[in-house]
């Protein structure tokens, strides 16, 4: 269930702890969108909260664990946005930024989410935005109304 994590989570992946809980957010007046984002993690649990978290806001959401077939879901659906990932295997999220460039999604919003200490280096690479995590609920969301209109 969004917001909490069972302590077999807990044990199993500490990667859980990074993320902010659901619990206290203010819900939208409409629970419907009709945009679609891709998140693009290999962290199952990382991308599985975020799909249900953004789900609850009424997005269409999918989600892939590398980069090779994140790019291959792009060229069959384009989604509206990305949540991208840095540090995958196969195709890392800096090659699959530079190569859907390089196929022209120019106008395709892809944020970056990443630990990283250079975030500028991903927006020179072409990421529309950066997210440094950890990251709270409230900066995800500011993030993706600030790129798909009427969210």
């Amino acid at each position: 269930m969004l917001g909490h994590q069972s302590s077999q989570h807990s044990k199993q992946d500490s990667s859980l702890r990074y993320v902010p809980t659901a619990q206290g957010l203010p819900k939208r007046a409409t629970n419907t969108h009709s945009h679609s984002i891709l998140v693009v993690d290999d962290e199952a649990p990382i991308a599985h909260f975020v799909r249900d978290l953004l789900s609850e806001e009424g997005f269409n959401v999918r989600v892939e664990h590398n980069g090779a077939s994140a790019l291959l879901e792009v060229l069959r659906d384009p989604p509206d946005l990305i949540l991208l990932d840095v540090a995958m295997p196969v195709m890392t999220g800096d090659e699959l930024l530079r190569t859907l460039r390089e196929k022209g999604f120019d106008q395709l919003p892809i944020i970056v989410m990443t630990a990283g200490v250079r975030p500028q280096t991903y927006q020179q690479q072409g990421a529309t935005d950066v997210l440094p995590k950890p990251f709270d609920i409230t900066q995800l969301l500011q993030k993706i109304e600030a790129y798909l209109p009427n969210t």
